[in-house]
């Protein structure tokens, strides 16, 4: 940052300047983590449910305004508890890390993973149809069956259930489409675990 003021003598007449240059790296580095802190969660690095809520509803817009095509899944841990009950919070910790490392890597770039609470995630795919989402929803499951947590030697391994639905120009408001994403996260969890569900378009008689 930097400032001046010019120097002038008796008549008023500039003679001169005064430049004055300060260091803001340390105060803009303190707005950055600020920032990171109030979007991202502590424990995964993941965005927050306060971010992916705010970068959905802009989703939405941009489906009704553009006619563009999206997709949100709610993904739960299924098995979750008993890593916490068998090995501890320290251990369930480290496996959340590790998870959201694993779908981190699984999904686009452009993609949003967020750490919604507790073993509960959301992904949000930006211009990707349903056809595309289901191949993505079956790659997931896939790293997640592959993966194991070995904590003091005690393997650990969990499942994932996930809900989906489409966003497009027909969705309705933020909470809808989130409670119908929770909605068919929670039929894939009372079909079996381990397997996606699809929140149906139209009400099924």
């Amino acid at each position: 940052d930097d400032s001046a003021a010019p120097i002038r003598d008796r008549e008023n007449n500039i003679i001169g300047a005064v430049m004055v240059f300060h260091d803001v790296t340390t105060e803009r580095q303190l707005t950055q983590q600020l920032s990171y802190q109030a979007t991202h969660d502590a424990l995964t690095g993941l965005v927050n449910r306060q971010e992916f809520e705010r970068r959905l509803t802009r989703v939405l817009q941009s489906a009704k305004a553009d006619h563009t095509e999206h997709a949100l899944m709610f993904l739960d841990l299924d098995h979750f508890k008993q890593v916490n009950d068998t090995s501890g919070h320290a251990a369930g910790d480290e496996l959340l890390r590790q998870i959201a490392a694993l779908l981190k890597h699984a999904i686009r770039q452009r993609d949003s993973l967020a750490r919604l609470g507790g073993d509960e995630f959301g992904l949000l795919l930006e211009r990707c149809s349903m056809q595309l989402a289901e191949s993505i929803a079956k790659d997931l499951l896939h790293h997640i069956n592959a993966f194991v947590l070995d904590w003091s030697g005690v393997p650990h391994k969990v499942g994932l259930s996930i809900g989906m639905v489409a966003i497009n120009q027909n969705s309705d408001s933020l909470t809808a489409v989130l409670s119908a994403a929770d909605a068919a996260c929670y039929e894939s969890k009372r079909s079996g675990r381990n397997r996606y569900s699809i929140y149906p378009t139209a009400p099924q008689l």
